[in-house]
């Protein structure tokens, strides 16, 4: 994973278990697809010219999370087509040793230019910043 994110966990994340509920671990990616376009992209982009929508999530739960839980989540630009992007992430929680994996995933993103509803080629000056960030950044 090239970029991570710490994941706050809030009382409202949980299940009447107690867990955090299964849709909630997409928002902590959403999250993290946030932060990474905000480092990678431009902080102060405007997203309602050509952004990007969400076509496809795919997720793996392995273990449960709970209120008192350190989490964070790791993602990286693992292929970049002419109007999609695919993302590979990792949800980890804290041990006494280190981290455990506790789902991962993949989520493909389109290009998409809001002002004519449709997709779109990825910009230049996007794909050329996602290469040098994954290029550059050794993972944790």
């Amino acid at each position: 994973m090239r970029y991570y994110r710490d994941i706050e966990i809030r009382f409202r994340d949980l299940d009447a278990l107690g867990h955090v509920n299964n849709v909630v671990y997409l928002t902590y990616v959403e999250q993290s697809r946030i932060g990474y376009f905000n480092e990678v992209i431009a902080e102060k982009y405007d997203w309602t010219k050509v952004g990007v929508l969400l076509a496809r999530s795919e997720i793996n739960y392995l273990k449960p999370v709970v209120m008192t839980d350190t989490v964070k989540c790791g993602l990286e630009c693992i292929r970049i087509g002419n109007k999609s992007l695919d993302f590979s992430f990792k949800i980890f929680r804290q041990n006494k040793d280190g981290w455990d994996e506790v789902a991962s995933g993949t989520n493909v993103l389109v290009s998409y230019d809001h002002k004519i509803n449709q997709s779109v080629a990825i910009p230049v000056e996007w794909k050329a910043r996602i290469e040098d960030f994954e290029d550059e950044h050794i993972p944790l």
